[in-house]
Formats: structure tokens, sequence, C-alpha cells
């Protein structure tokens, strides 16, 4: 009788790791570490992965998934930047989908556009808006607490801005307490109402591509975190991708480390795949372009460039 009961219990203990190890697998709490994603995940608040949609690493092998990745989506992937780490030792991270293979992507004073069409961002979307008190105020650190608005930038103290504010607004005297502040549109209605604020302006900026240069950092390629020119086709399986002097830049990061090739360029610029001279690759894998949420606060495509399919393991639950 003792046997049977102590069977019972075996068996009853390695179901229940088998089914542990099961869940494992498939979902994971994560705790969001930074404000990159803020409004939509706060700095410490915790959210439910389902990693069985794209599927998890297992013993180094990628399991298959049970869902498609669709723009809008926000993933649990490998932080691409720490390449200099094995994959199961890299840190995981969360971001937005915002354009897949072969889409067309670019960003135009802060909108995003995919296929030439504007992709609507959710409202939790936060960007940059300047905040100028009225004349006299001065804000401080309990009225940025009272809204719950973080990482504001004073403009006067930072830079001669404040020069331009006094042309643009006539004040009386030049208005050093000029604020850069991320938030949501909804959030920049609520804080225009307060008695101690003159304007609340969206910072729909156009400075040119040379300026506070972004991934991929070309010549070619004029971006920065709020315009893109010219519009980059996001790489996909099968796609023939021109590859010259001037655009490598957007590829070379895919052709070396992520799809194994050796690659070269000579003083003539010449471009050389596996001892081969060549200006075109066909590209094996499908690549994503993902974006923070805290469109100002960055820590996405625009630090380190495009994420390989194989990185997005998991879709976060409850979070559009």
């Amino acid at each position: 009788m003792k046997l049977r009961i102590g069977k019972k219990l075996i068996i009853f203990a390695v179901t229940l790791l088998i089914l542990l190890g099961i869940l494992n697998l498939g979902f994971t709490i994560y705790r969001m570490p930074d404000r990159t994603m803020e409004a939509t995940i706060s700095k410490g608040e915790r959210v439910f992965v389902n990693k069985f949609a794209f599927g998890d690493y297992f013993l180094g092998i990628k399991l298959p998934g049970f869902s498609k990745i669709e723009r809008g989506d926000i993933v649990y992937f490998i932080d691409p930047s720490q390449h200099n780490r094995p994959l199961y030792q890299r840190d995981r991270i969360i971001g937005r989908v915002v354009a897949c293979p072969y889409d067309y992507f670019s960003l135009r004073q802060r909108s995003v556009y995919i296929n030439n069409e504007i992709f609507e961002d959710p409202p939790t979307v936060q960007h940059g808006h300047r905040v100028v008190p009225k004349e006299g105020v001065k804000l401080d650190s309990a009225w940025f607490d009272k809204y719950d608005l973080h990482d504001p930038v004073n403009e006067g103290k930072r830079s001669s801005l404040h020069e331009k504010y006094y042309k643009i607004y006539n004040f009386e005297e030049l208005p050093m307490d000029v604020w850069e502040v991320p938030m949501t549109f909804e959030k920049s209605r609520i804080v225009e109402n307060d008695t101690l604020i003159s304007y609340v302006r969206f910072i729909r900026s156009s400075i040119p591509g040379r300026y506070q240069k972004i991934w991929p950092y070309g010549t070619y390629w004029m971006w920065n975190i709020w315009n893109t020119t010219p519009d980059f086709q996001v790489p996909g399986k099968g796609m023939n991708i021109t590859v010259t002097f001037r655009t490598l830049e957007g590829y070379d990061e895919l052709i070396s480390r992520y799809e194994k090739n050796k690659l070269d360029v000579t003083i003539n610029n010449d471009i050389y795949i596996n001892g081969k001279i060549t200006n075109s690759y066909l590209v094996k894998g499908n690549y994503y372009i993902i974006l923070s949420d805290n469109r100002d606060r960055f820590y996405d495509t625009r630090s380190w460039g495009l994420v390989p399919e194989d990185y997005i393991i998991g879709k976060v639950l409850g979070k559009k």
C-alpha cells in the first residue's frame, strides 16, 4: 500500500515538474525596467508575456510560434545591441512593432508612415511637448509629479533657445522656464488647462537628417529621431536588396552579423560578400522595425537597427 502511494506521489511530482517546465517555456512575467514604453507600460509595472505566440528558445533551439507577428504588437525580444554576448545571456526587452518585412517605413515630423500611409499610434504613445508657463512662473518637481510627468528637460537652461521663445511669445522677460516634456496628447490637453500654464505645444520638428542622427548613421540615410529620408524597405526572406557603398549602412549588420556572411569593402568602395564582388544580396530571414512608445526617451530601432524574427520570442498580453 505504501509503495503504491509513493509511486503515485512520484508520478504526481514528475507530472507537476513537466507542467511547470511547459508553462515556463510558454509564459513569463516581465517587469518594465525603464520609461521607454510609458504611458503604455510604466516603469516597474509587471506584464504577462505569451512566449507560445512566437516561440522562445529551448536548449539553443528556436521553438515554433503559433501566431503571426503583426504591426502594433507589443513584443518581448532579445536585446539586439548586446551582440558581444551569447543569446541566452542577453537582456530581454519590450517594444512595439511598427514595420514588418517588405513594408516601406518612414518618419515624417514624428508620424510613422507605412507604405506611404500614416500608421495610427495608440493613444498611450508619448511625444515631446513644449510646456511654457505663464510669465514669472517657475515649475518645480511637485508640479510635474502632480501630472505624473517624467524626464522633463529645461530648454532655457540647456541652450540659447530662450531667445527664440522671447520673439515667438512676446514675453516682457526672457522665459527661462521653458520645458520639453514627453506626454500623451490627452495629457497635454489636461496640462494646458492648468492655471500656471501659458502654452503646451506638440513639438513637430523638421530638423534635417544630418542633425541628431540615428541608425543607420550613413550619408545616404538622412535620418534623425523625428524624420527619415529616404524611405526604408524592411528586408524580408527572399528579398533582393541593392547594396552599394552609399546604402550599405542599412544592411551591413544584417549581412554579416545576422546572416553570417563575410563582408568586405575595398578602398575603391567595391563590396565583397563571401569573397565575391557584388551590388546585391538575397535576404535569408525576416526583419522588423520596433519603436518605443515613449518616442523621445527611446531605446529601439533608432538605437540599434533592425530586429531579426528569431529575436522576437513573446507577445505582451493585455496591452495595446
